[in-house]
């Protein structure tokens, strides 16, 4: 897995994260839990290696 991005906050990840799922891309959301409770570190969002690419498109997309 490697790190598509990271988000500032939960919502955020997981707004992203569904759209990653409505394209067939799996994704992890990582620092998820810290994020909730500190509000400090961001929560990454990692994909496949080889779904980097499409993902980073879609990301692209929304943002």
């Amino acid at each position: 897995m490697v790190r598509l991005t990271t988000c500032n906050n939960d919502f955020n990840a997981q707004v992203l994260k569904g759209a990653l799922e409505n394209e067939g891309i799996p994704s992890i959301l990582n620092n998820e839990i810290m994020s909730g409770y500190l509000g400090t570190s961001g929560v990454d969002i990692l994909v496949k290696e080889e779904d980097l690419e499409k993902a980073q498109k879609i990301l692209s997309q929304i943002g």
